[in-house]
């Protein structure tokens, strides 16, 4: 094939390619303008809430003016107890899951004991033994 067919056989693939990439990118800068419109609108239905939730959480800052503080060191952490409290809840759990695993054991054992038995055919009843 001559050299200017493949020419324009590259330049309308890249041609389409381009297109291509600028529709994808209209559409995703259409849905994300979307996006953040219904953000702004569920934030706009949702501030009420929100700061009379603020407010039950950080009752000492309820007696703040209610304006915008640079500082996060009135809100609550999930990390204000005490770590004991954790060590000791993290302790007991494992102790639990030792505890369902030592009983999982026990329950495989006495089953694969049941059915080792039950196999048997010189001391356990074998197969085909109908005796009960």
């Amino acid at each position: 094939m001559p050299g200017w067919f493949w020419v324009t056989l590259w330049s309308v693939l890249v041609a389409a390619a381009l297109v291509g990439a600028l529709l994808l990118g209209s559409w995703l800068w259409r849905l994300v303008k979307e996006l953040m419109a219904e953000l702004e609108r569920a934030e706009e239905a949702h501030a009420p809430g929100l700061i009379r939730l603020d407010q039950a959480l950080n009752p000492a800052s309820s007696s703040d003016s209610g304006g915008e503080d640079d500082d996060d060191a009135h809100l609550p952490s999930m990390f204000a107890d005490d770590l004991t409290t954790h060590y000791a809840r993290l302790g007991a759990l494992r102790e639990a899951g030792r505890d369902r695993a030592a009983a999982r054991r026990e329950r495989h054992r006495v089953t694969w004991e049941r059915w080792r038995r039950f196999n048997d055919p010189v001391n356990g009843r074998g197969f085909g033994d109908d005796r009960v």
